[in-house]
């Protein structure tokens, strides 16, 4: 394994050369003082995102010079708000705007100046919300899919014929806006982002229909032909670096995992499917998504076959790092792995160690006073304490709280069954960190031996009650 890694390193120096793009300007009606950031999210490809930020000059002026890899939105920030800019390597772009009037009205020129003129007319026309965190969503197997709030209200108000019909006619007008400014400005467009917009175009239309035909397929009555719209969305795309055609990669392979017989190996399935339906950089991305997904949520039975696979076969090194990172975080607390002891006081100031509970099966649950969804899950777990107690099994919560005072009080009103621990009481030990606990509520189950166990593969109290009492004596 090490010496995989080391090839791969030497891979991603060696073979996957990022270029430098360039975004300056100035700002009218600003301050010296006033910050401009850059975002430039990499994610798909290595699990990262770049963000770069710096004050105005005296000349109320700013430069970002960053790598990019793919053509691609990166996000120019001001004053708390943001501009979707295209860019690909090595690319330039000058802005002028007013901070007034940002991010509504803007100036470009350099070579990159034509691709964001008509851009911002795109999406002017085309309304999009970045912040998948206002968007509505919906379950496809076991991938969620987002719908934003104007386009769900859509879907449940349409049927079949008017919202092919709305899409069709968004499609077109899209299509026929990057056609006329093509003629009307020939050689002004870069090719990039001619197939970049093409792809958004294209794609964005696709996901959609997918998403409702597959959610409103019932309540609407969506029939067979429907889904004709698939002959024109191709799988494989070049354009990786677009946000549409990658969400409906994942939209379409989820729907046809789920519509298959092997809905038990939801994220195996897909892997291996895709190996038949793409190759290059979709492959690559999508194999290394399922693996990122199916990290994320614990599989790991299911997925580190995979990962094997995937760290010898894959042929496109930039998505290694994402894979390999997942790995080294995961793999501390997969199956069959020491849990890492620890030791500190409980509420009652009595010292407890993981090592004294050996021989016996452990809920060791992270949570917070603040976390209303941790409280609740406790809440329900509380009333199977006396059947898990009975069989032998201890629960260790373990809360997170910086304030010891919200802890106990938290504490005071509800009386969790259990020992109740703070994660920082064993300075300079934190229980978290040590379990690499970065979101709650989150939970391990450790067996008798003091290694890591298989937790449930769903994530509500009954299942987690379930897989608990299979441990058992």
């Amino acid at each position: 394994m090490s010496k995989r890694l080391f090839l791969m390193f030497f891979c991603l120096a060696s073979a996957w050369h990022a270029q430098a793009a360039l975004i300056y300007g100035t700002f009218r009606n600003a301050f010296s003082s006033d910050r401009v950031g850059v975002i430039v999210p990499h994610y798909y490809i290595d699990g990262k995102s770049d963000t770069y930020r710096r004050e105005l000059n005296f000349k109320m002026e700013f430069s970002f010079e960053f790598n990019l890899t793919e053509p691609q939105l990166v996000f120019l920030e001001f004053n708390e708000e943001r501009l979707p800019l295209f860019l690909s390597p090595n690319d330039t772009l000058e802005l002028r705007a007013d901070a007034f009037k940002f991010p509504l009205v803007a100036q470009f020129s350099g070579k990159a100046g034509a691709n964001n003129v008509l851009l911002q007319t795109y999406l002017q026309e085309n309304l999009q919300d970045f912040d998948e965190f206002n968007n509505v969503r919906f379950k496809i197997g076991q991938w969620w899919a987002t719908v934003e709030v104007p386009m769900n209200q859509m879907m449940e108000a349409l049927s079949p014929g008017p919202f092919r019909d709305s899409m069709d006619h968004r499609k077109l007008a899209a299509t026929t806006l990057l056609d006329e400014f093509n003629t009307q400005n020939p050689n002004a467009l870069s090719s990039d982002f001619r197939a970049f917009l093409s792809a958004e175009i294209t794609y964005y239309w696709a996901y959609h229909l997918l998403v409702y035909g597959h959610v409103f397929g019932n309540i609407h009555r969506v029939d067979a032909p429907f889904f004709d719209f698939l002959y024109d969305a191709p799988t494989q795309h070049p354009m990786i670096g677009s946000e549409w055609y990658r969400q409906y990669l994942l939209a379409l392979m989820a729907r046809q995992q789920s519509k298959s017989d092997k809905t038990d190996r939801f994220w195996a399935g897909q892997y291996e499917r895709s190996g038949t339906l793409l190759e290059g950089k979709p492959l690559a991305f999508f194999r290394s998504e399922m693996i990122n997904i199916a990290f994320s949520i614990e599989l790991y039975r299911e997925i580190l076959p995979l990962f094997n696979d995937f760290m010898q076969n894959n042929r496109v090194p930039g998505y290694d790092e994402k894979v390999a990172d997942l790995y080294q975080k995961f793999a501390k607390v997969s199956p069959g792995t020491p849990a890492p002891l620890f030791s500190g006081l409980d509420v009652n100031g009595k010292n407890t160690t993981l090592a004294q509970f050996k021989g016996k099966v452990v809920y060791l649950n992270f949570w917070a006073s603040w976390c209303g969804a941790c409280i609740k899950k406790m809440e329900y777990l509380d009333a199977y304490a006396p059947d898990l107690s009975a069989k032998g099994i201890e629960i260790i919560n373990v809360s997170i709280d910086e304030n010891p005072e919200n802890w106990k009080e938290a504490l005071t009103a509800r009386a969790f069954a259990g020992y109740n621990m703070l994660a920082s009481a064993g300075k300079p030990q934190n229980i978290a960190k040590v379990y690499g606990v970065e979101a709650i509520p989150q939970y391990f189950i450790i067996d008798a031996k003091g290694a890591f166990a298989d937790k449930a593969r769903g994530n509500q109290p009954a299942d987690i009650r379930s897989k608990l009492l299979e441990f058992a004596h």
